[in-house]
């Protein structure tokens, strides 16, 4: 009797060792060098700003407009939006990235309601990028799920409308939301000259990356493979993808249902990506930095680099960032 115990002890402890193990090894390590950003607050505070139907905003996304507009109302401007009905992008402006931020006095500077061209319940998850072939700004946003659209313009406020970048079907019979775009130059230009990440959800109920391709910025063709498909570490669902390059390797960086946000290496093919996530980001459960980080923007300028993010809930999210310090 003494000798099973002993034996069964002995199992329980290895089969908690391999446990163990098996969950640490769902994380590669973190390379030499890699960033730690350092929670510096919340830039959207529902009580402080005029546009606000909702109390919830997502998906920074932050546009160097001293570099490329004339006259712009700020060095950096922020864009973001309400993820429930009616959404809309709304703009903030600031000097520095490190704020202060101003709001738009007449935001939002995208509906969704745009005459002519489409009335849908909500717009959301604005991506601005410089286009320099057209020569402006292009914002892409999502409205309704089904589809990613893009408008045009020249000051960053008052926009021109596109059209659709990506719809479900392009992506398969199966997909059933396109959305959660994040548009740049392709790493490999020998084809096309532009990519995007965006999310697609299916017949499954599983959110995946996915890879679009566009040798002008509006007209999009669609990989037919996922970029990321969540794993044991993630959870059910991956969104929220951007390309981020670090001491001279490409990431692909994303949010998931654990709550945190990721780095895979990725090529520059776009199509070569690692099969285990680094962890990029969590909140530290101190003070104010406490749930879910999602939607990651990282901008680095003048040696200094940021993260701009999603706080929160996934329903009642506020736009936050860090720091490198």
């Amino acid at each position: 009797m003494k000798t099973r115990t002993k034996a069964s002890g002995t199992l329980r402890l290895l089969v908690s060792m391999l446990v163990a193990t098996l969950v640490s090894a769902q994380v590669a390590p973190q390379p030499d060098g890699w960033p730690q950003f350092t929670y510096q607050g919340i830039i959207t505070e529902p009580s402080a700003l005029k546009y606000n139907p909702t109390g919830e905003f997502i998906f920074p996304s932050v546009f160097h407009a001293g570099y490329y507009l004339d006259e712009p109302l700020g060095e950096w401007y922020l864009y973001y939006a309400p993820h429930d009905n009616p959404g809309g992008v709304s703009l903030m402006y600031s000097d520095s990235l490190e704020g202060p931020w101003t709001e738009y006095a007449s935001n939002p500077v995208i509906s969704n309601v745009w005459a002519g061209h489409y009335s849908v319940p909500h717009v959301s998850s604005a991506m601005a990028f410089w286009n320099p072939d057209a020569g402006r700004l292009f914002v892409y946003f999502h409205g309704s799920n089904s589809v990613t659209r893009w408008a045009e313009t020249d000051d960053g406020v008052t926009f021109d409308y596109g059209g659709i970048a990506v719809r479900n079907s392009m992506g398969g019979p199966n997909v059933t939301e396109s959305s959660y775009a994040r548009v740049f130059f392709h790493p490999d230009p020998s084809e096309y000259k532009y990519a995007m990440f965006y999310m697609g959800n299916e017949l499954d109920n599983v959110r995946r990356i996915r890879l679009a391709e566009s040798h002008n910025g509006r007209d999009w063709v669609v990989d037919p493979d996922y970029v990321v498909a969540p794993g044991p570490e993630e959870g059910a669902n991956v969104s929220g993808a951007n390309l981020w390059e670090w001491n001279d390797q490409l990431y692909v960086v994303y949010h998931a249902s654990s709550g945190k946000t990721y780095a895979r290496t990725i090529d520059s093919s776009l199509r070569e990506v690692g099969e285990v996530p680094i962890l990029l980001h969590k909140a530290s459960g101190v003070g104010d930095d406490v749930g879910r980080v999602a939607s990651p923007d990282i901008v680095t300028f003048e040696e200094e680099t940021y993260l701009f993010y999603e706080s929160g809930a996934r329903l009642s999210a506020l736009i936050a960032w860090a720091k490198v310090v």
